[in-house]
This record gives C-alpha cells, sequence and structure tokens, in this order.
C-alpha cells in the first residue's frame, strides 16, 4: 500500500502509527521541564522531511534478520546496483533513521562508509507489525527537490493499493489537484483501490459556531471537492474512486492511549484510543486486503514462485530419470541429448527471426485504428474546450479528466488498439507455443513463459530481473529497432518497461498515464506563456493531434517492449534448457564409463521423495495463481 499525499501532511507519522510503532515518551526541556514526545518508525515533522521511498515491512520469525523491536534498517543508494541493499542493523536510533530518510539530518549518524552517498530507499523490516502489508512512504508531492515527483510516480509502480492522506488542518486545494488527478488516471486503467485518510485530528479539534470539530468540517470539504472534480461522464461522482471519502484518524491519541495504558489508566486509556479511530482505518484496510487486493498480490507471489521453481523441478526430475537408467538406455539418451544440443544451436537465430517478424506485423495491425482517434477527440472535446475557462484551474482539471476518460473509452473499445492488441498477443503467445513445438517437440519449454498470464490489475507492476542477459534498456531498445522508432521517449529511465515489459501487463491501458501526465506538464507550462483565454483554447485543442502522435508512437513501442521481453524469457529458458541438458550430457557420459557407482541408490533415495514434493508445490502454485 502506497502512502501519497502533499509535503508535511502526515504520511510518515501515520504509517508508524499504523504499524504499531509510534510511542509517547516524555523529555526533558531546556527550562528543566518536561514535554511530550512522539517517537515513530520514520522520522516526521512539520517540515518536508522524507527526502527518499520509505518502507515497512512486516516480517515473521522465519526472517534471517532480528526485526524485533522497531525493526531492521536497510538502505539502498543511488550508486549501487538495482537490488543491493546495504545493511544498517536492528532498532536504530531515530537519529540513525533521520540521517538516512531525511533531507537536512546530519550524516554523521550514518555508518561511516554511508557518509557522502545519496540513499534511494530505505526499508525496515517488522516483526511486531500491526497489519499484514508492505506500507510503503512516497515522498510528498510538491516537493522542492523535482527529483521527488518522479520517484512518486515510479513508486506508484509497486503499489496492490493507495493511500491518499491529507492533514486535518488542511482542506484539498489546487496544490493536491495535480497528484489526485494523477492518481485518478491510475485508478481509471487500473482499478487499484484507494483509501482516503484526514489525520491528525486531534489537532484540529476547535469547536465553530455550531460546535463542530474543525476536523469534521475539513472532511466535508474534502468530499465535496472530490465529488466535484472528478465525475462519470454523466455528471455524477465517480464512486469507485471516491468510495466513501475520507476516514478521520489520530496516531497520535492512540500513542497517548498506550501510554496511560502502561501506567494503569485504562479506562482513560480506552477513552482515547476509540477517539483516535485507528482500529476503523486497519480494518478498512484489512478489509480491502480480504476482498482483492490481497488475492492479487498472492496470486502474483504464487506466479513468480513458480517460474522459479519450476527450472529447479525439471532439474531435479531429469537427475532422477538419468540415475535410473541403464547403460543401454544412458547410450541411446546421450545420443539424444547431443541432437537436442545441435538443434539447439541451429534453431535458436531461424527462430528468432521468425517471432520479430510474426510480431512486427501484429502490432501494425493493432495500430491501424489510430488513424481515427485526432477526429475521436476533436468531436468529444472541441466544443467543451471551447466552452471552459481553462484559466481557472478546477476547470482545466476536468477537461483532462474527461480526456483520460475518453482515451480510455476509445482505447479499450470494441475495435479500439488495447482490444486488438489483447488478441494480437494471444496470438503472438499461440506463436511462440506452435514454434518450440515444431523445433523441439515439447510445448512445455514455451509454457513456462511467465508473460503468459495477463491481469489488469496487475497493471503496474515492475518486472522481476531474474534474466541474465537482458536488461531494461537493452528491451527498450531493441523494441525501438523492431517497431521503427529512433530514439524511444523512456528509454533511458526504464519507465516504459515498468509499464510494458511485465508478464502480468496491459500496456496500452499503462503508457496512457504516462503520456497524460507529460501532456499535462506541458499544458501547464504553456499557461503560464499566454494570457488570452481564446489563444489557450486553440492550443489545447491544436496540442491533441500532437498528444495522438505521442500516444500511437509510445503505444508501438510499448506492444514491441512487451512482444520482445516475451521472446527474451524464451531465449532465456532455452539457455536454461541447454545448460540442463549439457549438464545431463555429462553426467550420462560419466555414468557410462563408471556404471557402478556406489552413490547411485543413495542419490536416487534422496531424490525420489523431492521430486514428489517439488511436483505437489508446483501445483499448489497454479491453484493459488488462480485466487
Amino acid at each position: 500500500m502506497a502512502l501519497l499525499g502533499a509535503f508535511s501532511s502526515g504520511k510518515s507519522f501515520l504509517l508508524s502509527g499504523l504499524q504499531g510503532g509510534l510511542e509517547l515518551v516524555e523529555v526533558p526541556t531546556a527550562d528543566g521541564h518536561t514535554a511530550d514526545k512522539f517517537v515513530g518508525l520514520l522520522p516526521s515533522s512539520p517540515v518536508p522531511t522524507t527526502a527518499c521511498p520509505a518502507s515497512v515491512v512486516p516480517v515473521d520469525d522465519q526472517s534471517s534478520f532480528d526485526a524485533s523491536g522497531t525493526g531492521y534498517l536497510r538502505v539502498r543508494f543511488t550508486d549501487s546496483g538495482e537490488d543491493r541493499w546495504e545493511e544498517v542493523g536492528n532498532s536504530p536510533a531515530p537519529s540513525v533513521i533521520a540521517a538516512y530518510a531525511m533531507q537536512d539530518a546530519d550524516v554523521t549518524d550514518r555508518l561511516r562508509h554511508h557518509r557522502g552517498r545519496e540513499v534511494a530507499e530505505l526499508e525496515i523490516m517488522l516483526a511486531s507489525a500491526k497489519l499484514p502489508a508492505k506500507l510503503y512512504d512516497l515522498p510528498g508531492y510538491g516537493s522542492p527537490n523535482p527529483v521527488h515527483d518522479m520517484i512518486v510516480r515510479t513508486a506508484m509502480a509497486d503499489a496492490d493499493c493507495f493511500m491518499y492522506v491529507s492533514h486535518a488542518s488542511r482542506t484539498l486545494s489546487e496544490r493536491d489537484l495535480d497528484l489526485i488527478r494523477f492518481l485518478y488516471d491510475h485508478y481509471l486503467l487500473s482499478g487499484k483501490r484507494v483509501v482516503w485518510v484526514v489525520t491528525a485530528i486531534d489537532a484540529a479539534a476547535n469547536l465553530d459556531l455550531r460546535n463542530i470539530p474543525e476536523w469534521k468540517a475539513t472532511i466535508a470539504r474534502n468530499n465535496t471537492y472530490l465529488r466535484d472534480n472528478f465525475t462519470l461522464p454523466n455528471g455524477q461522482p465517480d464512486l469507485g474512486f471516491i468510495g466513501e471519502g475520507f476516514l478521520p484518524v489520530s496516531p497520535a491519541l492512540e500513542a497517548r492511549a498506550d501510554k496511560l495504558g502502561a501506567e494503569g489508566a485504562e479506562a482513560a486509556a480506552q477513552r482515547q484510543r476509540a477517539e483516535s479511530r485507528m482500529e476503523t482505518l486497519r480494518q478498512a484496510i484489512e478489509d480491502l486486503i480480504s476482498t482483492g487486493t490481497g488475492a492479487r498480490h498472492i496470486a502474483a507471489v504464487a506466479t513468480e514462485a513458480r517460474i522459479l521453481m519450476t527450472p529447479r523441478h525439471q532439474a531435479l526430475t531429469m537427475r532422477l530419470r538419468d540415475e535410473r537408467l541403464e547403460i543401454d538406455e544412458l547410450k541411446a539418451l546421450l545420443k539424444s541429448e547431443r541432437q537436442r544440443l545441435e538443434l539447439l544451436d541451429t534453431a535458436l537465430p531461424r527462430m528468432r527471426e521468425d517471432l520479430e517478424r510474426k510480431l512486427q506485423n501484429r502490432i501494425a495491425r493493432t495500430v491501424r485504428p489510430f488513424t481515427r482517434l485526432s477526429a475521436h477527440l476533436h468531436a468529444e472535446l472541441d466544443d467543451v474546450i471551447r466552452a471552459t475557462d481553462l484559466n481557472r484551474p478546477a476547470k482545466a482539471n476536468q477537461i483532462q479528466v474527461s480526456k483520460a476518460q475518453a482515451l480510455r473509452t476509445w482505447i479499450e473499445g470494441p475495435a479500439g488498439p488495447a482490444t486488438l492488441w489483447t488478441e494480437e498477443f494471444e496470438g503472438f503467445k499461440k506463436d511462440l507455443v506452435q514454434a518450440v513445438d515444431q523445433v523441439f517437440g515439447d510445448k512445455d519449454l514455451a509454457g513456462r513463459l511467465p508473460g503468459f498470464t495477463l491481469d489488469v490489475n496487475s497493471l503496474f507492476s515492475l518486472p522481476q530481473q531474474s534474466r541474465r542477459s537482458t536488461t531494461r534498456h537493452d528491451v527498450v531498445q531493441r523494441a525501438a529497432a523492431l517497431v521503427g522508432i529512433v530514439t524511444p521517449v523512456a528509454a533511458s529511465g526504464g519507465w516504459l518497461y515498468g509499464l510494458a515489459a511485465a508478464g502480468t501487463l496491459f500496456p496500452p491501458a499503462g503508457l496512457v498515464a504516462g503520456v497524460a501526465a507529460l501532456v499535462f506538464i506541458g499544458v501547464q507550462r504553456r499557461k503560464g506563456r499566454i494570457s488570452s483565454l481564446q489563444v489557450l483554447q486553440d492550443e489545447w485543442i491544436g496540442a491533441m493531434d500532437a498528444e495522438v502522435a505521442a500516444i500511437k508512437e509510445q503505444f508501438t513501442l510499448a506492444t514491441g517492449v512487451q512482444g520482445t521481453d516475451v521472446v527474451d524469457h524464451l531465449m532465456d529458458n532455452l539457455a536454461q534448457y541447454r545448460e540442463q541438458l549439457e549438464q545431463s550430457r555429462d553426467r550420462i557420459s560419466e555414468r557410462i564409463t563408471n556404471p557402478e557407482n556406489q552413490v547411485r541408490q543413495g542419490l536416487i533415495d534422496q531424490l525420489e521423495p523431492l521430486c514428489a514434493e517439488a511436483h505437489i508445490l508446483v501445483e499448489s502454485l497454479r491453484a493459488l495463481e488462480a485466487l
């Protein structure tokens, strides 16, 4: 669950409270008195604090890390590998966590060899977490550092669902509109749910003239803001996105209740705990997990686990078969393995060339409808734009929302490119299976491809970096060459790869959110230069043709990336198969020269139960994938 919101909205403070990591302590002050201080898993402050993504991950007793107390901290730096984490240790002092997480902290509190390096991400593994979910605290939107906003957009791809956090003392405004609209585009395309939270209600408890707490008025205005700005084509609020609106909570009241309970004041503790409403929010998250988000996440984990297990299972099965064979069968099998190795060497280049040609033809058929998109958008939006005061952010936002909805409706329509690509991609997968079956007589070599399961709810899942020979940059560059794009927009950043190369992706929808974000940024810049409303309206209308060209190019590149990535997976599977054949060939040769190997029966006795257990486990994972 990714936590989003404006800077200093209380995300870090809320995250600490949700996972039971917020503590109220008394500290001495300079004048000799004591004062209350809240200490959380992550640092929090009235000014912008979190400079990088930070996550709190629940772990169980089987974890290899000591995640007791306030958890085990590890960090990843911008100059280290993509999956290389560096350990800091268990239950670090708040000043140590701040030295890694905060932009203006004292870096001397870091480990010596970590000083002077830029933190890309930090993670706290926690054994005593209250929620069975990884909570991802993203940098606040509107950061003075422009890199932060890019981190938000990239990291959103990892989330199964979202929590938008707003402070009880501030109502939603134009400052929040950009991020919520981007989140709305994301929701339209992925269906990922959003939990809306107003936090720190204890800091906005003053009564107004009607004796209503300030935070209740904030929630009412925030809900009205969402209903007015995010509507369906019929003008009604999009309740799928808005849900029941904002939930009020106070992590501080719950932490105070814990302190009162520890001091024996149980009645007061229960009252404060109820007023905090934190259990209501936790239950809402638990309900979200149990009604869909959790099942999809488990299915994705099961798919990843099965992909990792299947080649190991096959290796064990081949080893068991080899150990059971008699000498004559060994000689026949040795000849067969050598023939298969020769076939791999000669057939793979021709197979890849043939598959890439088929992929080009399928992409070309898919993008033909784009010739009609400009006319469709102009028919839908020209009159609306001319009737709208685009200098008013809320009105401009509604145009952007309408454009996103029109794009989605057209792209995913019965004759839209998304629908066509679904059919063409299914056909391309059949091309892969048929090619493998024709050359090797074994469909299972293609059946292990992770890209064979499409799940629109996993729209923005990032691909696992499991292949040995392929990088994100390689895939995007080769896909661009395949479809004839000279300079792919996203080739250097990995953004397009994250949208299009995952095995569980629906790429045509995914690219629209990115393009819409880029288009909106361009429009905002133009607004700063143009004072005439009519000129601004003409430019918005004229810009749609360029937007359509950009969307078509990105769509073409995205489909090329996905197809190229699937071919790469097949080639890597066949390379892995080659390694297994070579190992089998070598073992068989050794068996032929030493048929009385005394350890053979012992190996058989060990392998038989392992193979049986592996088979059961793989089938169990397949059942979980169907959730």
